[in-house]
C-alpha cells in the first residue's frame, strides 16, 4: 500500500436532529436560511441554547474543526504529492465521508456549511456527474481493515509517539475531530493509542503534524532511529 490515510473521527459534522427542530434558535436559523431544520448542520455557535439539552453535545455542533482539520489536511504537500488520503468518519450511525483527491474545499466557512448541507442530505456533491465528495454507510474498523492499514489512534492519554517512527506508508492515522469529550471506545479500539506529548493539542495542530511528518518521511528528511540521515540537504 503506497499511501497513508487520515481518519477524522466521531466528526462534530452532522444535520439538526429531530429533537432540536423545535428549538427557538433552529427556528430561526431556518426562518432566515429558508432551510428546513432537518436540512442544516448543527452549530453550537448559532444554536448552542437549544443544545443544552442534548446528549453529548460537548462533543458536537462544531462543524468548523472539521472545516480546518480538512483544509490543513488538504492543503498539505502529503496530500498533494498523493500520499495522504483523508476521510470522515461521522458520528453515529452516519457513515464515512470520501473525497475525490482533486476535490477543492471552500475556504468561507459558511460555503462549506453550505457543502456539507449538501453532502448529507442528498449523500453526494454536486448532485451531477461523478461526486468529488460522497458518503458511504461503513463501518470504520470493517474499511481500515478491509484495507489491511496499520492503525495509529491519536488521545492525549495515549503513549508517546515519536513521529520519526512512523511508516513511510500504509498507515492509518485516527485523529477525533470534535471539540471536548473522550473517544469512543470503539474507535479506540482500531488500533494502537498514541499521543504527540504532554500537551492537550487541538485536532488541526494534531492534523498539520502528521501531514508534516508524512511529507518528511516521503523526502527522506525522517529517518526511523529519528536523525536526518547524513544527505539529506539543510
Amino acid at each position: 500500500m503506497e499511501k497513508n490515510l487520515l481518519v477524522l473521527a466521531n466528526a462534530s459534522l452532522e444535520l439538526i436532529p429531530r429533537e432540536l427542530w423545535g428549538g427557538k434558535q433552529v427556528g430561526a436559523s431556518a426562518r432566515k436560511r429558508g432551510k428546513k431544520p432537518s436540512e442544516m448542520l448543527l452549530d453550537v455557535s448559532l444554536h448552542g441554547w437549544d443544545m443544552e439539552r442534548l446528549a453529548g453535545r460537548e462533543a458536537r455542533g462544531r462543524p468548523d474543526i472539521v472545516h480546518q482539520c480538512l483544509l490543513d489536511a488538504m492543503d498539505s504537500p502529503a496530500h498533494l504529492l498523493g500520499l495522504l488520503d483523508v476521510i470522515v468518519e461521522l458520528r453515529g450511525e452516519g457513515g464515512l465521508m470520501f473525497f475525490r483527491p482533486d476535490v477543492r474545499l471552500p475556504r468561507n466557512y459558511d460555503q462549506f456549511k453550505g457543502l456539507m448541507e449538501q453532502v448529507l442530505v442528498h449523500g453526494k456533491a454536486p448532485l451531477d456527474g461523478d461526486p468529488l465528495i460522497w458518503v458511504e454507510q461503513r463501518d470504520l474498523g470493517d474499511y481500515l481493515s478491509e484495507l489491511g492499514y496499520e492503525v495509529y489512534v491519536m488521545e492525549s492519554k495515549g503513549s508517546p509517539l515519536d513521529l520519526s517512527s512512523i511508516p513511510a506508508k500504509g498507515a492509518a492515522y485516527v485523529v477525533g475531530a470534535f471539540q471536548e469529550g473522550d473517544m469512543p471506545e470503539k474507535t479506540l479500539a482500531l488500533g494502537h493509542v498514541y499521543s504527540l506529548g504532554e500537551y492537550r493539542l487541538t485536532a488541526n495542530a494534531v492534523v498539520s503534524l502528521i501531514s508534516c511528518s508524512v511529507y518528511m518521511r516521503h523526502l527522506g528528511l525522517l529517518s526511523p532511529n529519528g536523525h536526518l540521515p547524513p544527505d539529506a540537504k539543510r
